[in-house]
């Protein structure tokens, strides 16, 4: 009666809510696929923001029992494309190619595991972000973040670039040493 039970309950359909609880754990999967995808942050975000619009439209679509993640996936995909095809990209043959290879890649190298690994990761750098000098931190976001050039920090800084780039590398290396740290002291926890 217990099985019968299981294979009822995952038999049945999800609401549109519980179908967008599940998708969001894969939220930063999904906006990583979707950056692979479009090589633009911003852009990998209203991709994944799409998705999650599209899944709560289309949540009854979804087959109880199907894998969450490769639906999502699936519609990140579909979402990359149409905003692609909305900027007036060209070569969409070219970029239907690279999306192939990375849905190849994705197929290979992602599994459950593999969320459990970049959860930690994410923790790990959230930690060692925390413990960074406001300076090495601004500077940091201004890079990534804000997507300024080492000339446009340095100016804004009045720093020479190369005194920018030393500092990036600094810091990288700061958060690469702290978060190997992290990483292990989670290996060693039980």
């Amino acid at each position: 009666m217990v099985e019968l039970d299981r294979q009822t309950e995952s038999q049945r359909a999800l609401s549109a809510e519980d179908l967008l609880r599940a998708a969001f754990k894969y939220q930063d999967a999904l906006t990583s696929y979707a950056y692979a995808l479009l090589q633009d942050w911003p852009l990998a975000q209203d991709a994944v923001q799409e998705t999650f619009i599209v899944l709560q439209k289309k949540h009854a679509q979804f087959r109880p029992g199907a894998n969450v993640f490769t639906w999502a996936r699936q519609m990140v995909r579909f979402e990359a494309l149409n905003l692609l095809r909305a900027r007036g990209r060209e070569s969409c043959v070219i970029d239907e190619q690279l999306f192939a290879l990375v849905d190849a890649q994705f197929d290979e190298h992602f599994d459950a595991d593999a969320l459990a690994r970049m959860e930690q990761q994410k923790a790990a750098l959230q930690h060692c972000m925390t413990r960074l000098e406001r300076g090495s931190l601004d500077l940091l976001l201004g890079f990534y973040k804000d997507r300024l050039s080492c000339d446009q920090l340095a100016g804004a800084r009045r720093r020479s670039v190369n005194a920018i780039r030393l500092s990036l590398s600094r810091i990288r290396g700061k958060l690469r040493d702290c978060m190997r740290h992290r990483l292990a002291l989670a290996e060693v926890k039980p």
